[in-house]
């Protein structure tokens, strides 16, 4: 069984296969050296607290310097996961390209989830936006601005609903 990123952030510990490598003549430039174990550098990674929390995640890269090139990665990879996702088929299924590019445009993004964690996704997905949008309502509050101009900017990124539970919860 794959090793999660969560425990991989934990301990950064990992193997990785060493196939062998010849020139053009068959001349072997490195032997197979087979699942060779070894650990990755900590201060290029998060721990996986941070990975896990979107916030502590970001401050994590910012403070790292690394913020751009994290974001470019990211991006790099989706690329590579969406000509996966384009070409993948299921049993049975006769690919077209319309159907690739139905997959493609219906692919979401996906938080890595902690695997021993049930969690429900809506649920933190809630939470996360009630945490980050208080904070935006503190800032604003602190700022001098009004209960009724904090719960009509915040609306826009959370709701009327949730914008009023701030604010009462504010003051």
């Amino acid at each position: 069984m794959a090793k999660s990123i969560y425990a991989l952030l934990d301990d950064l510990a990992t193997e990785t296969s060493v196939p062998s490598v010849q020139d053009k003549n068959g001349k072997e430039l490195r032997k197979y050296y087979g699942m060779v174990q070894h650990t990755l550098p900590r201060e290029a990674l998060p721990t996986s607290a941070q990975f896990e929390d979107a916030e502590e995640l970001l401050t994590w890269a910012e403070d790292a310097g690394i913020l751009h090139q994290c974001l470019q990665s990211g991006i790099q990879s989706r690329i590579i996961d969406y000509r996966a996702i384009f070409k993948g088929m299921k049993k049975d299924d006769v690919w077209t390209p319309e159907t690739g590019q139905a997959h493609v445009d219906s692919a979401e993004w996906k938080i890595v989830i902690r695997p021993e964690a049930k969690v429900n996704i809506s649920a933190a997905k809630e939470q996360a936006t009630l945490d980050a949008n208080t904070k935006m309502a503190k800032a604003m509050k602190n700022n001098g601005l009004d209960n009724e101009l904090i719960i009509k900017t915040l609306g826009a990124s959370c709701g009327a609903e949730m914008a009023q539970k701030i604010v009462d919860l504010l003051n």
